[in-house]
């Protein structure tokens, strides 16, 4: 009896303990998913809240200096933890003066903010804000909604070194008369007290670059500009001038335009030409419309084509050398004839109804066939290929702005890059592009306007309106 009283009681003891390890491992695994579910994700949590990445601030400066007026264009960014507040200000002789100050919304303090990008713009007026003009700092600085910092988030600072240039630059017109032609080229030289951004010559709407760099003094700036054929005698010529802060100054200067006749011609559309020309002539695809008569696609040409094909001529006038590389008198074709010249007014009729209006922007010559092209001067090739109307087309940069064309050739001899003196072989005379018999196309421009070849052709011409100005000008410096 003792014996099964003793089992009893161990069975009993062991079941006891078997029960409390089952409860031992069952209280470990509700800790374990207690960790899971709360401690885990608070330590996520916390990691998030608590992240070190700074607003990240970027400014754009084409230019430190500041004018009357500047737009600053700020773009201030947290993705992580969002915005909390921006100030801008600016600092000078020990004062700071505040430009802007911004806070910035948040869901509420425990999931940070709401405004995560903020593209900001500040109107700075120097006057206004009575600052006078010298150096300064601008200093921006913003912070996000983490807690790091004793949840004062983190911090982050630009600062930059500006100038303030309330002042417009001073213009000295060193040239005394600008006689210009219809259709005509001009030069102006003039003196700036300071860097500019931008300057030249405005005639009408047309604005022409200046140039540093050909006198020893810096501030010295040419400037050759044109007039375009059609505009008036009354045609508002100035200088303009315009500063790193973006202040103007305008100079007018004396100038006298001479009024000039152009021809009109009257040109012929026959059916053998429609048929052995255009019929054939190659277009671009956006000129090619379903159902396009031979007379519609010759104006399609005239019109449209011209147009496009002209422009891709005047293109390099957007980036002329700063050198002068032309001297004296341009060449022209030798030994040969005009055949149409320069701003001729052209009427095209079809069985005696007119059709079309053109003006033609150079000047033909004709010799032999397939005669040698020599360059009009000395410069830089600066395009060769065909193009459209105008067939195999040299174009060459004589520097500061001055371009000569050379088209319709049948062979062009040279590449783009090479250096030419001036008389040197470019190709020959053809037939390419929209042209009625062997002849070269000789056209030149300023910038982006085409002016009337005859006067490059002229000594007289170019020793009055440009080398007497440029030789006055560095005498008169060399003087004092």
């Amino acid at each position: 009896m003792k014996r099964d009283a003793f089992i009893t009681i161990r069975r009993k003891s062991i079941l006891k303990k078997a029960v409390i390890i089952k409860d031992s491992k069952g209280g470990a695994k509700l800790v374990l998913i207690i960790l899971l579910i709360i401690v885990i994700p608070m330590i996520v949590f916390l990691v998030i809240r608590f992240e070190g990445a700074a607003p990240v601030i970027s400014c754009n400066l084409p230019s430190p200096a500041i004018g009357l007026i500047h737009e600053l264009k700020l773009n201030i960014a947290d993705e992580s933890s969002g915005l909390r507040n921006m100030r801008a200000v600016i600092r000078k002789d020990g004062i700071e003066i505040l430009l802007l100050e911004k806070d910035y919304p948040a869901d509420h303090f425990i999931m940070g903010g709401t405004v995560t990008k903020d593209p900001v713009r500040i109107r700075i007026e120097p006057r206004k804000l009575k600052i006078s003009d010298g150096k300064v700092l601008l200093q921006i600085t913003a912070r996000d909604y983490s807690w790091r910092n004793f949840w004062n988030g983190n911090p982050a600072k630009f600062e930059q070194e500006l100038w303030i240039d309330t002042k417009p630059p001073e213009i000295n017109v060193l040239t005394k008369a600008h006689n210009i032609n219809q259709g005509g080229c001009g030069l102006a030289i003039y003196q700036i007290n300071e860097d500019l951004a931008e300057g030249g010559v405005m005639a009408g709407d047309i604005f022409f670059p200046g140039y540093a760099g050909y006198f020893s003094d810096k501030k010295i700036h040419l400037c050759f500009f044109a007039l375009e054929y059609q505009k008036g005698l009354d045609t508002e010529m100035y200088i303009l001038a315009v500063d790193q802060a973006g202040n103007k100054a305008k100079s007018r200067f004396p100038h006298y335009i001479r009024k000039k006749k152009f021809k009109e011609d009257t040109l012929a559309i026959s059916d053998h030409f429609l048929n052995s020309t255009i019929a054939g002539f190659e277009i671009p695809e956006e000129f090619k419309p379903s159902q396009l008569t031979l007379v519609d696609k010759f104006l399609k040409i005239n019109r449209e084509l011209r147009k496009q094909n002209t422009s891709s001529i005047l293109e390099p006038g957007k980036n002329s050398d700063k050198v002068m590389y032309w001297e004296g008198i341009f060449l022209r074709l030798p030994n040969s004839a005009p055949r149409a010249g320069f701003a001729d007014h052209r009427i095209y009729k079809y069985n005696g109804q007119t059709i079309d209006r053109q003006v033609h922007l150079g000047v033909d010559l004709a010799s032999l066939a397939q005669s040698e092209v020599p360059a009009a001067n000395k410069g830089k090739v600066v395009f060769t290929g065909y193009v459209g109307i105008y067939g195999n087309t040299v174009v060459v940069d004589h520097g500061f702005g001055i371009f000569s064309v050379y088209s319709h050739l049948s062979r062009i001899s040279v590449e783009v890059g090479k250096i030419v003196e001036k008389g040197e072989v470019l190709g020959k005379t053809g037939e390419t592009g929209l042209a009625a018999g062997d002849h070269l196309h000789f056209a030149m421009f300023v910038n982006n306007v085409f002016v009337n070849p005859i006067e490059w052709w002229d000594a007289s011409w170019i020793e009055n309106n440009i080398t007497s100005k440029i030789k006055d000008v560095e005498s008169s410096f060399q003087a004092k």
